[in-house]
């Protein structure tokens, strides 16, 4: 959760950057042994609480407001059981190490949030795809629909310069599995 103003730091960003970079990328399909942490975690978990403590600072930052500081407080949160299970033993899904890695940058500049509508207008068209595809059954048609309102209630927000949360944006991009 962020508000939208001008971007003040470029330093948010190499962080987002590197969180992507550190992590690879695997389809978010049931944990095998090809896309769960298996190697020394002790690196990876430095990198965590790294990214919990920036979530940390971002949450307590005045200037983020109420809706960015319970999202960065969530997102520490997500880091610290993502860390306690690796110190556990506990193999962890690369997609969930990513999304722990991920601190949302404090704002956006015109550009990042015309990509972000970007984005959501294509996962728009394919949930609007989806339910044509999938009329004959109501209840995956629903889904579909579903997933087009949450698109498009985000893409107001971000051209409007309202506060929204990663958490509605990340969630407003899925399309339903049966796509």
């Amino acid at each position: 959760m962020f508000t939208f103003q001008k971007l003040t730091s470029r330093w948010h960003l190499t962080i987002v950057a590197s969180a992507f970079l550190l992590v690879p990328h695997t389809s978010p399909c049931a944990p095998t042994e090809s896309n769960t942490t298996a190697q020394d975690p002790t690196p990876l978990i430095q990198q965590l609480r790294a990214a919990k403590e920036l979530d940390l600072s971002n949450a307590h930052d005045m200037s983020v407001g109420p809706v960015a500081a319970g999202d960065y407080m969530l997102r520490a949160d997500r880091a610290d059981d993502v860390i306690s299970d690796l110190e556990h033993g506990v193999r962890v899904p690369r997609a969930e190490v990513r999304e722990a890695l991920f601190v949302p940058p404090k704002s956006l500049s015109e550009t990042q949030r015309a990509e972000l509508v970007k984005e959501l207008q294509q996962a728009k068209w394919r949930d609007n795809r989806g339910w044509w595809d999938w009329t004959r059954d109501p209840v995956i048609a629903q889904n579909f629909s579903v997933q087009e309102k949450k698109a498009d209630r985000v893409i107001y927000e971000l051209e409007t310069d309202q506060p929204v949360s990663w958490h509605d944006i990340q969630e407003a991009m899925q399309v339903p599995s049966n796509y």
